[in-house]
């Protein structure tokens, strides 16, 4: 009887741990244009992006403010990476370390290298790879 319960159990978490994401899944958008906010200055290309591609990751990952049923902001919404400035792009709220932060997984650069790290596959880690040339 115990034998049987456990075994219940168990199952049940694992229906529950891999069947409920499911229900909440987002249809992420298709490939999108990363730009740099509107009234800052661009020093490189802007960014091809594709949502598709990243579809294995939790969407909290990245936006990582959402509540997980509203809409989802873009990064450089108010109260997210807001500071687009040249002077503070090394601050944690900055649009620039949004993608670029080498020490957070939640941006572009930092999940990549710690792929990278773990010899898994992964995106670029090089500028070039992400701003072509024009």
């Amino acid at each position: 009887m115990k034998k049987t319960l456990l075994i219940s159990m168990v199952t049940a978490a694992l229906v529950c741990l891999f069947a409920l994401p499911a229900l909440y899944a987002v249809d992420a958008p298709g490939d999108l244009t990363i730009k740099v906010p509107a009234g800052a200055k661009a020093t490189k290309t802007p960014v091809a992006f594709s949502h598709k591609g990243h579809a294995a990751i939790d969407c909290k990952t990245c936006h990582h403010k959402w509540d997980g049923s509203g809409a989802i902001k873009k990064c450089a919404a108010e109260g997210c990476h807001i500071d687009a400035s040249k002077k503070g792009k090394k601050k944690p709220t900055s649009f620039y370390s949004a993608f670029h932060a080498r020490k957070s997984e939640n941006s572009c650069v930092g999940c990549h290298k710690a792929l990278k790290k773990a010899k898994k596959a992964t995106g670029p880690t090089k500028c070039s790879a992400c701003h072509p040339k024009k």
